[in-house]
């Protein structure tokens, strides 16, 4: 069956809105890095992931003829939850990658520009799914209907015409899950989780673990605003900030999770920090003191074990590009590396996707063992997740969503994380989560 055509459309004279995405780059102190932006003005449909199923939720008239042609191609079924809704039924015992790469193939039922695809992000339980822990929300994408990609304006429209209906109202995702759960995620008190894992890694069970705890600030400021001040305050390459109309994300994290392109996968692995100083030469000092720190070095070198290791089984042709470099970022500094790697024939995105659920520098090593003691202690949600793009053509661009805050009714709720090794101490640890706290506090 031949792919859906989809037209580009002039566009409207409406007055200039927050995006429904933003992911921006304004990065480029390391050389993997480099300035780029992409920008969802407006979505023809929205996509929450489940584990057993993807809810596709139209935004607008034109969505609303994207999903009809949709139905004629795949066995979606109505919603009870919302009657404008289709759900795609998944088999929740299959293998993670096979539900991801449903996923990732929806925009292919379309013919497009290399710019077509999903928009959005994927929650830090996503490796519930492949440990087969209980989970709920796995993701939420938009489908691009006005997107800017480095500036370029591109449309996505069923018809060259302009008359695609009465559009919609917008999603209620209230309907689907628990947002005020979702928003606000759990943890257990800072000691008695220091207490546990400190345990864990003395008797051998485990090398390192990494929990969350949050933080919560009443905020007049919108998220696009927080967006925006991170932005002018702090040079990130994943400035991030995603509207799902009962919430919003606005962040500057300095992570990458994962990118594909022309069949080649990059990951950076970061971990060890130290706070900026007052000046050049302190600046310079901490700058020494990090790289020569035994307990940063040990950190740094778990996660890339982690990383090279997630690779085996989708990839070939593993580099270890950078073995440590200095990221520099308004607050902090981290060590990172960088490392490359092929896709093995016959294996997908969505392979490379499921292989390297999490990063160490978000769970801890090993990571299934770290992941299931974090099952217990916490709920994250949207922390700890990936987000960008994943395009019908293969390319993913993903960062990790930390150093991030989730708007919600006038309430800005944030996480900040740390690696738990035997070199920690809980002193330490806290002047650590401090430091990285402070550049999403500073702007609330």
């Amino acid at each position: 069956m031949n792919p859906i055509l989809l037209h580009d459309r002039p566009p409207s004279d409406q007055a200039a809105a927050p995006p429904l995405f933003a992911l921006e780059s304004n990065y480029d102190y390391t050389s993997k890095y480099r300035r780029q932006s992409r920008r969802v003005e407006q979505a023809s449909l929205t996509l929450l992931f489940f584990a057993d199923s993807i809810v596709l939720l139209p935004r607008s008239g034109n969505g609303r003829r994207m999903l009809e042609a949709l139905e004629a191609r795949l066995p979606l079924r109505r919603d009870a939850r919302d009657e404008q809704a289709r759900s795609l039924a998944l088999d929740a015992a299959a293998p993670l990658r096979h539900r991801l790469e449903q996923l990732r193939q929806l925009p292919a039922h379309f013919q497009a520009d290399a710019g077509f695809g999903l928009y959005g992000f994927f929650a830090y339980e996503l490796i519930h799914a492949q440990l087969g822990l209980p989970c709920d929300l796995l993701g939420i994408f938009h489908l691009p209907e006005r997107l800017l990609a480095d500036g370029q304006a591109r449309g996505y429209f069923i018809g060259p015409a302009a008359d695609d209906g009465q559009a919609p109202p917008p999603p209620d995702l209230a309907r689907f899950i628990d947002i005020d759960r979702f928003a606000a995620g759990r943890c257990q008190p800072y000691e008695q989780i220091y207490r546990a894992v400190s345990l864990r890694i003395a008797d051998g069970a485990l090398r390192s673990v990494n929990p969350s705890f949050v933080i919560r600030r009443p905020t007049t400021r919108s998220a696009y605003q927080i967006y925006r001040a991170l932005q002018e305050n702090n040079l990130a390459p994943y400035n991030l900030f995603f509207d799902a109309g009962a919430f919003q994300l606005a962040g500057a994290s300095p992570a990458m999770f994962l990118r594909i392109h022309g069949g080649r996968v990059e990951t950076s692995p970061i971990c060890g920090t130290a706070a900026r100083g007052r000046s050049e030469e302190e600046d310079r000092l901490r700058m020494e003191t990090l790289l020569a720190s035994e307990k940063d070095g040990f950190e740094l070198a778990e996660c890339i074990r982690a990383d090279i290791a997630a690779k085996e089984a989708s990839c070939q042709d593993v580099e270890l590009l950078a073995a440590k470099e200095i990221e520099k970022f308004a607050n902090v500094f981290h060590t990172s590396a960088h490392v490359g790697a092929t896709l093995k024939a016959g294996c997908t995105p969505g392979d490379a996707i499921a292989d390297h659920l999490w990063p160490a520098t978000i769970i801890g090593t090993p990571a299934a063992d770290a992941a299931r003691l974090l099952a217990g202690q916490e709920s994250r949600h949207w922390y700890g997740g990936a987000f960008g793009y994943l395009t019908a053509a293969g390319e993913v661009n993903l960062g990790t969503i930390i150093r991030t805050a989730l708007i919600r009714d006038g309430v800005a709720t944030t996480r900040v994380g740390s690696t738990l090794t035997r070199h920690s101490s809980a002193q330490l640890e806290q002047q650590e989560l401090e430091a990285k706290a402070a550049l999403i506090l500073g702007v609330l």
